[in-house]
């Protein structure tokens, strides 16, 4: 019995002996350059390809199955250079295969390049077809196709390394006019072995048009075939000019994704870069900023995971220079794109990005030699339907029709035009073609409150409401970002209701309507004297030149409120009412939003038997109390006159002589008419 096994252990030895010799003299004796014209023809039956393979081939069986390619070139449509490949190789060990281990030696590339082409037809030279398969089975026999038996066992890699050097693709589309090129691309890992990390590094020259960037993407990769769990620690995917002293955008983060169930998480941010900079660098021209140092520090970060159905992001941080806005997002659903989000930030200087301020322009004209005011006419009201040439579109109409959100935001403050909002938040809530904004703030000792609707479910016709309430809002603090409102102080309290539809800037100014309710408590008009103007008009009557000098400069009112009805751009106003100490204030006029003009009247009057009497060119008998002396401000709204209204004034006066001839006639007949009376009653 023991001879018999010996004898067998002989024999399989011996069999192990000659399968090794006859594996290792087996390359000798076939030479597989002998296949190339089978390997190119079935290349081409199954893809259309046409192979050449001008270098030698090469391979070994044991103890590596190796093989290796020179010199290969691949034709694509109308025998187009397709690729062209300088040399490859590969070895796997025999053995391990056999348990399903792949354990390879360093994996070559060197020298590809893909030289793609879209005509300008719109056909690529890789779009080409496989010819019709030959007739080789029994027609009307079905073809057989043999079913792989499944295989549990799990696969093991093993790799050496890989090294992929000498990459060079181009794209030349010429129905654009446009070429691509990434050249010098290479690629580069340490030994990729299953649960254990390994360094990768790709790197590539990219040109496009007008740009010519060097990329790098590198990390370290772990991963576990059984378990279906992939990990990308330290991930570096960055992109920088090619110029002398390029700005890098960095993406860094790490990131983990689990086969089953689909599960994606980690963290991705933008490293700090300067934008300003490498907008610069890529030729991207920046208008003019009020900072000089706008743009300079921009970073990101986010915490996110997603199963492919949802998004969630429990951490996302933005840096823009000094301010910083902080977060959360949730996407529900992905297919829907329902989001939610909450943010917080610090304080936004949105001027610092605006362009510097410049003297205002002038509109060319020429102004009236007098204030005397034309015939008083209607204000024109434009045409709502068309928009001037070069305006464009300011709603993304498409877009907010498919928004689907609910989210707010806070900040410290917020500066806009040189307006101050402390405190602001912002509440949004998007559906169905709907949009529902409410703003919030404190805003110059006072507070603003405003609600914004936006309906975009019509199709190139957007409507807008707003309503907003402001109450206790300082003049005099708000005198600082508009000098203009230096005139008045006091308290303001208002509320708003408009309403406009149109995409154009000038179409929903000329489809604005609306009403504005106002009222001012404490004022004062610290750069007017309004009894000096109602003086010189009672001089101008009287024919006398004012003696005083020392008017001062202002006006107490304890109450000044009115109303504004917006028609067409147009903002109409007849009740302008102020309480001074010794008259009383009206108002009416328009204010034309389209076309930016201003014709407005105030009218002073005097209050029973006071007066001004400062000055003795202006003392008035008791004909001329409560009668309204006219003061007009007209122009444009960049460049206002104000003055007596000469005209309305004209009108005065005529009422005034009428007023005294009545009385005259009056004091003629009654005597008479009240000896007659007393007659009828004796």
């Amino acid at each position: 019995m023991n001879r018999i096994l010996k004898f067998i252990a002989v024999l399989l030895a011996a069999v192990v002996l000659l399968g090794v010799i006859a594996a290792a003299l087996l390359p000798r004796f076939i030479d597989p350059n002998q296949y190339r014209d089978d390997i190119t023809r079935l290349v081409y039956d199954h893809s259309g390809l046409k192979v050449s393979i001008n270098g030698p081939i090469g391979w070994s069986i044991f103890p590596w199955v190796g093989l290796s390619l020179e010199d290969v070139s691949v034709a694509g449509a109308d025998n187009s250079q397709l690729a062209q490949l300088g040399s490859a190789g590969v070895s796997v060990k025999l053995i391990p295969l056999l348990s399903k281990r792949i354990e390879m030696q360093t994996l070559e590339l060197k020298g590809l390049e893909l030289t793609l082409v879209k005509n300008t037809k719109g056909k690529g030279n890789w779009q080409v077809s496989a010819p019709e398969p030959s007739e080789q089975q029994t027609p009307g026999e079905p073809e057989q196709t043999p079913t792989p038996e499944p295989d549990s066992s799990p696969l093991k890699l093993d790799i050496a390394s890989v090294n992929v050097s000498g990459l060079l693709i181009s794209y030349d589309d010429q129905v654009s006019g446009q070429k691509y090129i990434i050249d010098q691309a290479s690629l580069t890992t340490g030994a990729i072995r299953n649960q254990q990390p390994f360094h990768f590094q790709l790197k590539a020259h990219i040109t496009v048009p007008d740009l010519v960037v060097n990329s790098l993407i590198s990390g370290e990769m772990t991963f576990n075939l059984d378990a279906g769990h992939y990990d990308i620690q330290n991930l570096k995917v960055s992109a920088t000019p090619d110029v002398e002293k390029g700005e890098s955008l960095s993406i860094v983060g790490n990131i983990q994704y689990q086969q089953t169930p689909v599960l994606v998480k980690g963290n991705l941010g933008v490293a700090e870069f300067n934008l300003a900079n490498l907008l610069h660098q890529i030729k991207v021209q920046l208008p003019p900023m009020a900072d000089p140092k706008a743009l300079n520090k921009l970073s990101f970060d986010s915490h996110f995971s997603t199963n492919g159905e949802s998004l969630t992001a429990d951490k996302l941080q933005l840096q823009l220079d000094s301010f910083t806005l902080d977060g959360n997002f949730t996407m529900n659903s992905i297919d829907r794109g329902d989001m939610q989000f909450n943010f917080t930030g610090n304080d936004l200087n949105l001027d610092n990005y605006l362009p510097p301020a410049t003297d205002s322009e002038k509109t060319d004209g020429t102004k009236a030699a007098d204030t005397e005011a034309p015939d008083e006419e209607q204000p024109a009201q434009s045409s709502p339907e068309k928009p001037s040439g070069k305006e464009h579109p300011l709603i993304p109409v498409a877009m907010l029709r498919g928004l689907n959100l609910d989210g707010s935001m806070k900040l410290a403050s917020l500066t806009v035009a040189k307006f101050i909002f402390e405190q602001p938040s912002v509440a949004i809530k998007a559906a169905r073609g709907r949009q529902e904004v409410n703003i919030g703030s404190r805003f110059y000792q006072g507070t603003i409150d405003m609600t914004a609707d936006l309906d975009v479910r019509q199709s190139g016709q957007p409507k807008m409401a707003a309503s907003a309430e402001l109450k206790n809002i300082s003049l005099e603090a708000l005198s600082t970002p508009v000098p203009d409102l230096a005139s008045v102080q006091g308290d303001v309290n208002a509320s708003m209701k408009v309403h406009t539809q149109g995409q154009y800037a000038s179409v929903l100014t000329r489809n604005l309507d609306g009403n504005i309710e106002f009222t001012i408590d404490k004022g004062v008009f610290t750069e007017a004297n309004f009894d000096k103007m109602v003086c010189e008009g009672i001089a101008i009557v009287r024919k006398k030149e004012l003696r005083s000098t020392d008017w001062g400069s202002s006006t107490e009112f304890t109450d000044l409120s009115g109303s504004f009805v917006i028609k067409n751009g147009v903002a109409t106003n007849d009740n302008l009412i102020a309480a001074l100490a010794y008259m009383n204030l009206k108002g009416d006029g328009y204010v034309n939003l389209v076309d930016r003009q201003l014709d407005y009247h105030l009218g002073l009057n005097i209050r029973g038997e006071e007066a001004p009497d400062s000055d003795p060119a202006c003392q008035i008998n008791k004909e001329y109390v409560n009668v309204t002396w006219p003061v007009r401000c007209h122009g444009d709204l960049d460049d206002l006159t104000c003055g007596i209204d000469v005209k309305r004034l004209t009108e005065t006066i005529a009422d005034l002589a009428e007023n005294r001839l009545k009385q005259k006639i009056e004091d003629k007949i009654q005597g008479p008419v009240k000896d007659l009376l007393k007659g009828f009653f004796n």
